[in-house]
């Protein structure tokens, strides 16, 4: 079974949210990011958005486990702006996301109860905008094999949804696919067990019956 370190939720594409009260505008806005410095280049493309805006409170959530999550009050009274933002990323169980927003001051404090209202609907309004998408943090493997048996494998990793990640032809073709990242082993040997219709019970048999070569590449992909 896959783990959390194999699969988690983000969206697939930026997307805004309003609330307003008592004349203060809150305007909510979230991305997908892959790091930091995506979150920066966010936030300033924002704050170049709206520059006469008084506050930009943010939060982020990193990596396919949450293990980094980040809040900013920018200003606004502690804990009452950056965790309700951060809280509504973690009530979705989203990760690898990003949320800012900007407030307008309507002339009228609103409190610090009212102000974490403020700052929860109109991110949660932003989540319920967007488009929930699952994503997959796979093991690349590296597959050298003869171009007489390469279209049966690259037709059979098709037909199975393995997916295929990049070919390379030069003396023998070579495949790259991916598998979940906590059960490599067991996929690469599950798969090469179906396609060879053979029994073996480690991945060198097969290495040698098919007459390829299996290399693990130490870099995770996402899809």
């Amino acid at each position: 079974m896959p783990d959390r370190s194999d699969k988690f939720i983000t969206i697939s594409s930026s997307a805004e949210g309003y609330y307003m009260e008592r004349g203060s505008k809150f305007l909510a806005y979230i991305s997908p990011i892959g790091s930091e410095e995506e979150f920066s280049q966010f936030l300033q493309s924002i704050k170049k958005d709206h520059p006469k805006a008084r506050h930009f409170c943010s939060a982020l959530r990193l990596h396919p486990d949450a293990s980094l999550e980040r809040s900013n009050d920018d200003g606004e009274p502690s804990g009452s702006a950056g965790k309700p933002i951060l809280g509504q990323l973690v009530k979705n169980d989203l990760t690898n996301i990003c949320a800012v927003v900007v407030r307008y001051f309507g002339g009228t404090k609103l409190g610090i109860p009212g102000l974490i209202e403020a700052y929860k609907t109109s991110t949660a309004n932003a989540i319920e905008a967007a488009q929930k998408v699952e994503r997959h943090v796979m093991t690349k493997a590296s597959i050298k094999i003869s171009y007489d048996a390469f279209p049966h494998f690259l037709n059979y990793c098709k037909q199975k949804e393995i997916p295929v990640l990049d070919e390379v032809y030069t003396e023998e073709a070579l495949i790259i696919i991916g598998f979940n990242k906590s059960t490599v082993q067991d996929d690469l040997l599950l798969a090469l067990k179906d396609f060879s219709q053979m029994d073996f019970e480690i991945i060198e048999d097969y290495t040698k019956h098919l007459n390829i070569k299996i290399d693990f590449i130490d870099e995770d992909v996402i899809v």
